[in-house]
């Protein structure tokens, strides 16, 4: 039986490894951090503070 937790790219078609990748992370959640620093002559002027939380939620049942 295959891992859930594997994802195997190069089966099949690109479009449905892309639509399975993002069902997988939309259904358990992901979280992407990032910072960007904006400097001119070494001084920094503008940092940025970057949080995206991606994930699936269900409507009401019925």
């Amino acid at each position: 039986m295959a891992d859930p937790d594997i994802v195997e790219i190069g089966r099949g078609n690109a479009v449905e490894a892309v639509a399975d990748l993002l069902d997988r992370v939309v259904h358990r959640g992901a979280v992407v951090n990032g910072d960007v620093i904006i400097s001119l002559a070494g001084i920094d002027l503008v940092r940025l503070d970057l949080r995206l939380l991606l994930l699936g939620i269900e409507g009401p049942p019925g």
